[in-house]
This record gives structure tokens, sequence and C-alpha cells, in this order.
């Protein structure tokens, strides 16, 4: 079996790929889609991807994920995109196989974005691959968001809170600022068992990532993340009883309202995604660990880059006021 060569090459390339700066410009520009037709910006993240087609992110120690079960199976395959078959899946080894729906909780920082995020999936199967695939289902976040149907959306839940105390406890109060999508939490991870996740879930999952109808528009082209899977070989099963929910309005009503599984990373994780418009396709883990060492040895991978962007802007800018003034010429004139 092949192995990993070098984390810590692969760690500083995705640390490396992380501009603070970049990120901050990002969303300056983020304030001005709107004066920008949908599909002209989308075509400027895939320009800009050709130039930067890696977007690194990181995923901060205690992530959390609770797996709830589905009691409409029939729904849930509703939702899904033809390629996709809904699948049960175990959630550690050696556990019997479920459908679940899932909901992740994360402290992010990326290429493209920097805050706070609760992401909730369906479990298929990509019947054109036969990989397992993670679906997503919904995102609320603090920072922009990317989803196929609109390339880069507005921050949905701009208050926050993921974090921890010294008791062990990890707290999570987030709400979208325009529905009733509210997730309000604290579970005590003391009692937690180390225990070693499913790999089929963790690691091929992560190489065959989706989304549901309605975040698509037309077919939904499954992309991967490149990792190294040590860094998912290992999670905390957290017993049920340990979280206590205080509002809970982002499970939807096809699946149980309190979780049956729960597992944290009390670790940091460290993860590669192709830009807008760039795909790289994994078909195993050895494809995987293969792609991982090509990137760990790479020099000079460029973080994601907005001057494509600030170009057009700069360009609107100048424009705009020319296109005023000429209008206001034309109108005294007729005067």
């Amino acid at each position: 079996m092949m192995k990993i060569e070098n984390d810590e090459k692969f760690i500083k390339v995705v640390e490396g790929l992380v501009d603070p700066d970049e990120v901050q410009t990002i969303y300056f520009f983020q304030k001005f889609r709107k004066l920008l037709p949908k599909k002209l910006f989308k075509r400027l993240l895939i320009q800009t991807s050709k130039k930067s087609p890696y977007i690194g992110f990181i995923i901060e120690p205690y992530s959390l994920f609770l797996f709830f079960k589905i009691t409409d199976v029939e729904k849930a395959k509703s939702m899904l995109p033809e390629r996709y078959e809904l699948t049960k899946a175990s959630v550690f080894e050696g556990d019997e196989p479920d459908y679940y729906f899932g909901i992740g909780n994360l402290n992010t920082r990326g290429s493209t974005f920097w805050g706070i995020r609760l992401e909730s999936y369906l479990i298929a199967t990509d019947k054109e691959t036969g990989l397992l695939s993670w679906i997503f289902f919904d995102i609320l976040s603090n920072t922009i968001i990317a989803v196929p149907s609109e390339g880069i959306i507005d921050p949905n839940s701009r208050n926050a809170i993921f974090t921890t105390n010294s008791k062990g406890d990890v707290f999570l109060d987030i709400k979208d600022d325009n529905s009733q999508r509210e997730v309000v939490l604290k579970c005590n991870i003391n009692r937690g068992v180390k225990r070693v996740p499913e790999q089929e879930l963790w690691v091929t999952g992560n190489t065959s990532i989706g989304h549901i109808n309605d975040l698509i528009t037309n077919n939904d082209d499954p992309f991967a993340v490149i990792f190294d899977p040590a860094e998912v070989s290992s999670a905390l099963d957290i017993p049920p009883e340990d979280v206590c929910i205080e509002k809970n309005t982002i499970v939807p009503n096809f699946a149980e309202k309190n979780p049956c599984k729960i597992a944290c990373f009390p670790f940091t994780q460290h993860y590669v995604a192709d830009s807008p418009g760039c795909r790289t396709y994994i078909k195993n883990t050895k494809d995987l660990i293969t792609n991982y060492n090509k990137m760990a040895g790479m020099k000079d991978v460029r973080p994601f880059s907005t001057k494509v962007i600030s170009k057009l802007f700069n360009l609107v800018m100048i424009i705009n006021p020319i296109i005023s003034i000429i209008l206001f010429i034309l109108i005294l004139n007729k005067r």
C-alpha cells in the first residue's frame, strides 16, 4: 500500500495557500457582486481559477459531526440528483450501517473564506463511479459560501458561535439571518472514546462530494478534496446523551430530531480542494495518496488571487462615471 511521504510538507503547502489578505479582498468584492451579472461573476471566478487551481482550507480542532437517522427514506431520495443513490453507511468501524442525515460543525480558514460553517449532508453512492459520497444538503455560515447554482454567495448567518471551554464542552449557536433555521447545543466530549471512523465514508466519501438538486443548476459534477487519510483515522465517539440540544430547526422532517451518532476530531485537519471550474478526479485511496504526495512536493503552488476580479472592478469604477456623464450630456442636449 502506498504511504504518505511527508505530511509536514503538505501541511506547509496548505497553510501557504491561505492568504488572509486575499480573503479580505474577496470579502470586499463580494459586497459589489450584485453589480455584475451572475454569469459574468462565475466566469471571472473560473478565469481566476486557471491561475490558482487549488483552494487550501484548514479545519480547526474539535470539529463536531452529528448524525440523525432518516425516517422517510423516499423523501430523502427525492432530494438527490439522478446520478446518486441514497446509501446506508457506518460512522465508525464495526457499527451497524443506517441511512443518515449528517451535520458538520466547523471552525475553518481557507483561501477564499474564514469563519464558522454548519454543513449538512446526505450520504449516497455515485452510480457512475461506485464511490460513496457526501452530498451537501445545506450550509449556514458567517463567511462566504460557494454553491454550484450561485458561485459565491453572501454569509447567511452573521451571528455564529462555535467554541469550547476548559470543561470539555463544545458550544454551537448559529441561526440563518432570513429564516428559522437554527441550532443551539452544548456537547461534552470528556466521555468520548477514541475509535476508528469508517474509512469508506470518511476517506472515499471525501473524494466524491456532490450537492442536492436545490443547490445545482444542471448536472452536479462531484469534486474531491486531497488530504492525509490519517487525519480521519481516529475520532472521539461521543455518547448521544452527552449532547444537550436547545434548538434544532436544521434537521428536515424526514429525519429524527436527536442524533444517534456523534464524532469529534480533536485535532487540526488540512485539505486542498479544487478552485471553481477545476476538477481533480480521485478513483480510490491509492489515487488520493498519489495526488497528496505530488502536491506535497510542489514548490510553486499559488494562493487564490483576486487580481482578475480587481482589474474588472477597477474598469467598472472608471466606466460607470463616464457613462453617467454621457447620459447627463445627452439629457441636457434634448432640453
